[in-house]
C-alpha cells in the first residue's frame, strides 16, 4: 500500500502536519530506488567511519559520526551497529577534551548518567544482553566522565554511587537470564570494571578481596555462579577474579616500596658525597703524615728522598717539606752559613729603633680599624 493511500485510511486528528508532510514527501512516494540510494550512501559513510576506527584515528571518526548525524538517539535506536561502532571509538578516546566543542557536549550529555539522552542510550545498549563487551565498553565511558570531567567532589561521589547501582543491577540480571549463554570472558571483565575502576579508582580505594565479596553479598547468586564457570580446565571466573585482585595488590606493594627505595637512595645520595670525601680527606691527612715521617726518617738515615708513589698532593707538600728541612740543615747551618747569618742579625740591630717606631703604630691603626672589621663580618654572618 502507498504512503498517500496510508494517509488517507487514517483520521487526521491521529496525525501531525510534521508527520502528514513526511508521509507526502517523494522519499515516500519513489520508495525503492531512493530508499536503497540513501541505505547506500549511509553505508559508505559508516564504512569509512569503520576505516577510520581500524586505522585508529578515534578522533576523525567520531567527528565524521558526528558531522553526518551518526550521533543520534534515533539512529542509534533504529541501527544498533552505529551505536556499537560510537561506544567502542569512544571507550577507546583517552580523552574527550581532546574534541571540539559541540561534539565534546554531546558525548558528555550521552555518557553523563542523569540525562536523557544517557538514560535512553541505556536502555537500547543494556537491553541487548548478548553484547556484553560492548556493554562493558558503556560502563567504561561512564566511568570516564565522572573521573576527568565532574569535577565537583560531592557531585562525582553521588554519581559513583549511582553507577555502582546500575552496574551491581544489571550483573545481577544478567547472571538471572543469561544461564546458559553467559559471557565468560565479558563477565569477569564486568566484576574487575567494578572492583578496579568503580570501587578503587572512583572510591579511591585500595584494592581488597573484600571489595568481591560485599557484591557477592549483595548478589548471594553470583560467587555460585561465578565458581561453576571457567575460563580454563582448572581455573573458575572467581578464581580469575581473586587472583587479579592478588596481583594489583602485589604491584601497588612493588610500586610503593620502590618509591620508597627511590626516596632513600636519593638522601643517600644527598650526603654520600660529604661524608665519602669527609672520610677520605681523613685518610688522606693520615696517609701524608705517615709518608712524611717516612721520608724524614729515611733522609736522617739515608741522606737521600725516596722517589714519590703517588701524585698526592698532601704528599708532595710533605717531601717538599723534607727536602727544604734538609737543605737549610746541610747549607746554612755551616761556617758560611752562620757568618752570613750573623750579619743579618747585626743589620737587624741597626734597624732595631725604626722598626720598632713602626710597631707602636700597630696597635692604634688595630683599634681604629677593628669595629669596620666587626661590622663587616656581622653584615656577611647576616646574609
Amino acid at each position: 500500500m502507498a504512503a498517500s493511500e496510508i494517509m488517507n485510511n487514517l483520521p487526521m486528528h491521529s496525525l501531525d502536519s510534521s508527520l502528514r508532510d513526511l508521509l507526502n514527501d517523494d522519499l515516500f512516494i519513489e520508495s525503492d530506488e531512493s530508499t536503497k540510494s540513501v541505505n547506500d550512501q549511509r553505508s559508505e559513510v559508516f564504512q569509512e567511519c569503520v576505516n577510520l576506527f581500524i586505522k585508529r584515528d578515534i578522533k576523525d571518526c567520531l567527528e565524521k559520526m558526528f558531522v553526518v548525524g551518526f550521533i543520534d538517539i534515533t539512529v542509534f535506536k533504529s541501527n544498533p551497529v552505529i551505536l556499537d561502532l560510537f561506544v567502542s571509538a569512544c571507550d577507546i578516546m583517552p580523552s574527550f577534551t581532546k574534541l571540539g566543542l559541540t561534539l565534546q557536549g554531546e558525548i558528555l550529555n550521552i555518557f553523563t548518567l542523569d540525562t536523557p539522552q544517557c538514560i535512553e542510550t541505556r536502555k537500547i545498549i543494556l537491553g541487548d544482553l548478548s553484547k556484553l563487551l560492548v556493554i562493558n565498553k558503556f560502563f567504561r565511558c561512564c566511568i570516564k566522565v565522572i573521573q576527568f570531567n565532574l569535577t565537583d567532589h560531592t557531585e562525582q561521589e553521588e554519581k559513583t554511587l549511582e553507577l555502582e547501582s546500575i552496574m551491581s543491577d544489571f550483573i545481577f540480571v544478567y547472571i538471572t537470564k543469561m544461564r546458559t549463554t553467559i559471557d565468560v570472558v565479558g563477565l569477569q571483565e564486568l566484576i574487575e570494571i567494578f572492583i578496579f575502576q568503580v570501587k578503587v579508582k572512583l572510591h579511591h580505594k585500595k584494592p581488597s578481596p573484600n571489595m568481591y565479596w560485599a557484591l557477592c553479598k549483595t548478589l548471594p547468586k553470583l560467587s555460585p555462579t561465578l565458581k561453576g564457570l571457567y575460563l580454563s580446565k582448572d581455573v573458575s571466573i572467581e578464581d580469575a577474579i581473586l587472583n587479579s585482585i592478588d596481583n594489583k595488590i602485589q604491584k601497588d606493594k612493588a610500586k610503593s616500596k620502590g618509591k620508597q627505595r627511590g626516596v632513600k637512595q636519593k638522601i643517600h645520595h644527598f650526603h654520600e658525597p660529604m661524608l665519602h670525601n669527609s672520610s677520605e680527606e681523613q685518610v688522606k691527612v693520615e696517609d701524608a703524615f705517615n709518608q712524611r715521617t717516612s721520608t724524614d726518617s729515611r733522609l736522617q738515615s739515608t741522606g737521600t728522598a725516596p722517589r714519590k708513589k703517588n701524585n698526592d698532593i698532601t704528599v708532595l707538600a710533605g717531601s717538599f717539606w723534607a727536602v727544604l728541612k734538609h737543605h737549610f740543615t746541610r747549607s746554612v747551618l755551616n761556617k758560611n752559613g752562620l757568618l752570613l747569618t750573623g750579619l743579618l742579625l747585626l743589620l737587624c740591630l741597626k734597624k732595631y729603633k725604626s722598626l720598632m717606631a713602626i710597631f707602636k703604630h700597630v696597635p692604634a691603626a688595630f683599634h681604629t680599624v677593628y669595629p669596620q672589621i666587626v661590622g663587616l663580618l656581622k653584615l656577611l654572618a647576616s646574609i
